[in-house]
């Protein structure tokens, strides 16, 4: 997925994008089967909206049902998960059944990776 070229003292890194979608749409689908409270996994940031560089990382809102306890101790399996499958760099964001105000910013160019009872390609 990354690439790094080296040229004597110059280095240039660039990132393939379809094969990270690509795994990160797998990903999405396999974190479905494994955490039945996921509801959606969505890629926001540069990586979706296009404006990412080489050595950008993997930017993932989750909507859960609902997060219970410390919001940092709920997080935890899942970013254990998809970093393992990644191998990238990688800033979750958790978010219960109700989008906080303020995050339909962050939806505006996002990608949707998968979705519980809905065909991953579905708008949203």
């Amino acid at each position: 997925m990354r690439r790094i070229e080296s040229s004597g003292s110059v280095k240039a890194i660039s990132l393939d994008r379809d094969e990270l979608l690509r795994r990160l749409r797998e990903a999405a689908a396999e974190a479905l089967e494994a955490f039945p409270e996921l509801l959606e996994v969505r890629l926001i940031g540069s990586l979706a909206t296009g404006t990412a560089t080489g050595t950008s990382d993997v930017d993932l809102l989750l909507r859960v049902r609902e997060i219970s306890g410390n919001p940092l101790e709920a997080m935890k399996p899942y970013f254990f998960f998809f970093s393992r499958r990644l191998e990238v760099a990688l800033d979750l964001l958790l978010t219960g059944s109700d989008l906080p105000p303020g995050l339909e910013e962050a939806l505006r160019g996002s990608i949707l990776l998968a979705r519980r009872g809905e065909p991953e390609g579905t708008p949203g």
